[in-house]
């Protein structure tokens, strides 16, 4: 059934791919701007290329993500399972709101209100045939188990829809920090699907590039329909700014790969981190267009293979064998980045920063097998407690950047992370007369791992010019 649904996403994600590069090649060039010099035909620079990279990426990145869903989950579910805060069901109108708030306020947007209507019915109603269509298509259950509709997420993808109305009607327009609030917001009830545990990591990011998609091809048939009627005039002194300072915020998300495979200490015996992700906030505030102070907020999640974990006899006697929760680290690291800025708008960017960094908390569990679980009182129990202190961290990255509009870029990344944290390290002792079990702290030199990795990775940066 597992392998079903798979052929049926990857299905429906080539169909969203193609369906994007279709619906931009139509489009016309976007007449917000007025560029310094005379525009250049390149592949670069055709509309296509500029309207279609970020559904792209994420529809690439939602089949990327797929096979990890789940570890992804089980991060929430480890540090805050009891997150109830269905903010989304709101945030989610937000830029809509924010149009509406704007033209009552006669704050001139690209458009009149009622063409600025017209696009926002067409990109509703597509956005809502993709959504449903998909949903009663992919079948895919929800995290929660409430129902088989999870595939990709509506109120995401109602999120970017908005989000990308209001950028297009004032972001694109002259107040590019109003583009960067909606999406901002969009982004924000992207994450509470994912923190209320009612969507996947691919759900959301299938549902933000069909947000965005469905609202191209919104006022793409608008376009058609009404020419030039209901276009504001253009702003006069909106230059694309080429040498400014690249002051930033960005997400980005990225592949692990951990430079020591084995876990230090002996009663780490025949266990191996696996590759794992990394997601994380940055922004950086640039003194000129080279130098600028930042920081970046970040997590890593590296998953464990304990297939051959060696088990003591009395041990194996009662248990199948145990599993082993992630090992995750957290970590706050500032200082210089770097910027220079190339021809057709690309952008060679570094980074070194250092700053502190804390291990999550954790289990080694035993697998009790079926004729025990009574005498126990479980299924699942916890042989090992570790929890990691917190450590000095540094990190040194390097990236190639792509401007794809006025204020929002591509970057794709690798990035060096180095941290060692001691563990304190709890084994089980006994069970007493009453069924509660008893740790023993194991010796010091049992527990020190090294979260060293290397992330490569891709971000979507806002600039804040």
């Amino acid at each position: 059934m597992l392998k079903k649904h798979q052929t049926k996403l990857k299905f429906l994600l080539t169909t969203l791919t193609v369906f994007n590069i279709v619906s931009t090649k139509a489009q016309h060039v976007d007449t917000t701007l007025l560029l310094k010099h005379p525009v250049n035909h390149s592949f670069l620079k055709k509309d296509l290329i500029k309207k279609s990279t970020v559904p792209l990426i994420l529809f690439g990145a939602t089949a990327l993500a797929w096979p990890h869903r789940e570890t992804v989950r089980e991060v929430r579910n480890r540090f805050i399972p009891d997150f109830r805060y269905r903010y989304d069901d709101y945030l989610q109108y937000a830029p809509a709101a924010a149009v509406v708030a704007l033209n009552a306020f006669n704050v001139k947007g690209k458009h009149t209100p009622k063409r600025a209507l017209i696009s926002y019915a067409f990109s509703m109603g597509i956005m809502g045939a993709m959504v449903n269509g998909i949903k009663s298509t992919s079948k895919v259950e929800r995290p929660d188990g409430s129902s088989n509709n999870s595939f990709p997420s509506g109120h995401t993808a109602t999120a970017f829809m908005n989000a990308t109305v209001l950028d297009k009607e004032y972001g694109q327009y002259g107040y590019p920090l109003i583009g960067i609030a909606g999406y901002a917001m969009a982004t924000a009830t992207a994450l509470g699907r994912g923190l209320n545990n009612r969507h996947w990591i691919t759900d959301v990011l299938a549902g933000a590039g069909v947000g965005i998609v469905s609202t191209e091809l919104g006022y793409f048939v608008t376009d058609q329909i009404m020419k030039d009627r209901g276009m504001n005039a253009r702003v006069k002194n909106n230059p694309v700014p080429i040498n400014h300072s690249p002051s930033f915020v960005e997400l980005h998300a990225g592949y692990a790969v951990t430079t020591s495979k084995k876990l230090t200490g002996t009663v780490h015996e025949n266990i191996f981190n696996k590759d794992g992700f990394n997601l994380g906030l940055e922004g950086a505030w640039f003194m000129n267009k080279n130098f600028g102070i930042g920081g970046e907020l970040a997590f890593t999640s590296f998953p464990l293979n304990s297939d051959k974990a060696y088990l003591d006899p009395d041990i194996a006697q009662i248990s199948n064998g145990l599993f082993t929760q992630a090992l995750g680290v957290k970590y706050l690291n500032i200082g210089p980045y770097f910027s220079l800025p190339l021809a057709h708008n690309w952008f060679i960017t570094a980074k070194a920063n250092a700053g502190i960094s804390a291990g999550s908390t954790g289990n080694f569990i035993l697998n009790i097998k079926p004729e025990y679980q009574k005498e126990f009182g479980t299924a699942e129990l916890p042989y090992i407690r570790y929890s990691p202190g917190t450590a000095a961290s540094w990190s040194a990255g390097i990236g190639i950047q792509k401007r794809i509009g006025r204020n929002t870029a591509i970057k794709a990344y690798t990035t060096y992370f180095n941290s060692t944290h001691k563990f304190d390290m709890d084994a089980l002792n006994d069970m007493d007369n009453d069924g509660h079990f008893t740790y023993e702290r194991l010796p010091e030199a049992y527990g020190k791992t090294k979260y060293n990795n290397i992330t490569f990775g891709l971000g979507i940066t806002a600039f804040i010019w």
